[in-house]
């Protein structure tokens, strides 16, 4: 990822399918900048194919936030059937020159109004173990720890309840 200037002319929006080299794009990048923080790891997601790609994720959608035409983050939201009213949120990342000026923020929005289209009641995720700068963004965009048994040793489950 390049520098990124003072933000102006943010947008964020859903990824397509056909946009899939961009959604490999960002994620790859993610794993490789902060490897500790994602439950995966880029050798894993390097071997995935096109039509995984375009998939990704299964049951959601991906959303990438832009500082004018370049990409400088991403999060995805996804959904089970045997938890409609439930969206989480997963693969978040913003790139490092970015961090810091509103961009998780733009994301986080993007995937809870995902959600509330979808009629889910409520925004699941989980922090890793030490990834301070995650918890504060979540806690500061209204997210409350639940006391639920995370998936990764030492993670923290936080949800956000949409009205």
């Amino acid at each position: 990822m390049t520098a990124v200037p003072a933000p102006g002319h943010w947008q964020t929006r859903a990824l397509t399918g056909d946009e899939w080299q961009l959604k490999r794009r960002l994620r790859l990048a993610a794993l490789l900048d902060s490897p500790a923080v994602f439950a995966s790891s880029h050798a894993r997601e390097a071997g995935r194919s096109e039509t995984q790609w375009r998939d990704w994720p299964p049951h959601g959608s991906s959303f990438a936030v832009f500082d004018g035409a370049e990409p400088v983050g991403i999060a995805c939201g996804w959904t089970t059937p045997a938890q409609p009213g439930v969206t989480h949120l997963i693969s978040m990342w913003v790139c490092p020159a970015a961090r810091g000026r509103g961009a998780a923020g733009r994301l986080v929005d993007a995937v809870a109004g995902w959600a509330r289209q979808r009629g889910s009641c409520r925004v699941e995720l989980e922090v890793a173990a030490g990834n301070d700068a995650a918890m504060r963004t979540y806690v500061r965009a209204g997210f409350t720890a639940t006391g639920r048994k995370p998936f990764t040793a030492g993670g923290t489950v936080l949800e956000l309840h949409l009205t």
